[in-house]
C-alpha cells in the first residue's frame, strides 16, 4: 500500500490532490496544514493535523510526502518545508496529472508537479520541487532550476533556461534562447524578449532587464 502526507492543504493542494485521485496511484492520502481544522476534508481526503504529525505519520507507514504550499513571491515556505521532510527520510515522488503531455526523452526532478494538459517537450530538464502548472508549454531543450513555478497557461519556446526559484507568471511567453537568473519574479501576461538577470522582478514587454 502506498501512502502519501501532503504538506499545505490550499488551493495548490487541491490541484495536486486532484491529480492524485485521478492517478490512482496511491492508496492512502492525508493533509497536514497548521491553519485547517483537523478532520476537516479536502476532496475527501482528511487534514490530520499540523506539520508536528510527520514524525508519526512516518512512523505509521507514510513512506511519500509531497509540498502542496505554492509559491509566487518567494519559495522560502517551500524550502522550509523540504529540509523538514527530507531530515525525516520521506521520499518524494513526481506528481503527473493524466492529461499532461510528457516527453519520455525529459528529465522531471523529484518532488515537481506537472498539472493539468500541461506539455514538457523533447530533451527538457525540470528540476526537483518545480511547479509546471495547468496548461504550461515547456518547448524542447529547455532547463528549469530546482523549486521554480511555470505558472498557468505559460509558454516557455524551445532552449530558454529558468534559475532556481523563479516564478513565470501566468499566460507569460519566453522566447527561444532566452536565459531568465534565479530568484526571477516574471509578471503575468509579460513576453520576455531579452536575458534577465538574477533578483529581478520584471512584467509586460521585457526587451532588456527591467530593474525594480
Amino acid at each position: 500500500m502506498k501512502k502519501i502526507v501532503l504538506i499545505g492543504g490550499g488551493g495548490h493542494c487541491i490541484s495536486v490532490l486532484d491529480c492524485i485521485l485521478s492517478s490512482k496511484e496511491f492508496d492512502d492520502i492525508v493533509i497536514v496544514d497548521s491553519k485547517l481544522t483537523p478532520n476537516c476534508k479536502i476532496l475527501d481526503c482528511t487534514v490530520v493535523g499540523d506539520d508536528r504529525l510527520l514524525p508519526d505519520l512516518k512512523k505509521a507507514g507514510f513512506e511519500y510526502a509531497f509540498i502542496t504550499v505554492g509559491s509566487i513571491k518567494t519559495t522560502k515556505i517551500r524550502r522550509t518545508l523540504y529540509a523538514l521532510v527530507h531530515a525525516l527520510g520521506f521520499e518524494f515522488p513526481i506528481i503527473c496529472d493524466p492529461s499532461a503531455r510528457v516527453s519520455n526523452c525529459s528529465n522531471i526532478g523529484e518532488g515537481s508537479f506537472i498539472g493539468k494538459n500541461a506539455v514538457v517537450n523533447a530533451k527538457v530538464a525540470v528540476g526537483k520541487h518545480c511547479i509546471v502548472n495547468t496548461g504550461a508549454i515547456v518547448e524542447h531543450e529547455c532547463s528549469i532550476g530546482d523549486f521554480s513555478h511555470i505558472s498557468i497557461g505559460s509558454i516557455l519556446c524551445g532552449n530558454c533556461t529558468i534559475g532556481s526559484d523563479t516564478f513565470v507568471g501566468a499566460g507569460s511567453t519566453i522566447i527561444q534562447g532566452i536565459n531568465i537568473g534565479k530568484n526571477v519574479i516574471i509578471g503575468a501576461g509579460s513576453v520576455v524578449l531579452g536575458n534577465v538577470d538574477d533578483d529581478r522582478i520584471v512584467s509586460g514587454l521585457v526587451k532588456k532587464e527591467n530593474r525594480t
